[in-house]
């Protein structure tokens, strides 16, 4: 029966370490957004507010796909 208490007990310490480090690096590292992700972004966000500032659905995607299987390549 204690076995498995201390088990339990040892789990929760490192998981409780493991957050803790995660908040700390968290507070220490900051994160920025590289120039090409900024473009990327700005082409997402131009694509959708062309089709009407909605998400295209499976279908509109099919309609609009620009492969053309082997040919494509």
């Amino acid at each position: 029966m204690t076995t498995p208490m201390i088990g339990l007990i040892a789990l929760l310490i490192i998981a409780l370490i493991g957050w803790v480090i995660a908040e700390l690096k968290d507070k220490c590292v900051t994160f920025v957004h590289s120039e090409e992700e900024a473009e990327g972004e700005e082409e997402m966000k131009e694509a959708y507010e062309a089709h009407g500032g909605r998400e295209l659905n499976l279908k509109d995607l099919l309609a609009h796909n620009s492969t053309n299987g082997y040919k494509s390549i």
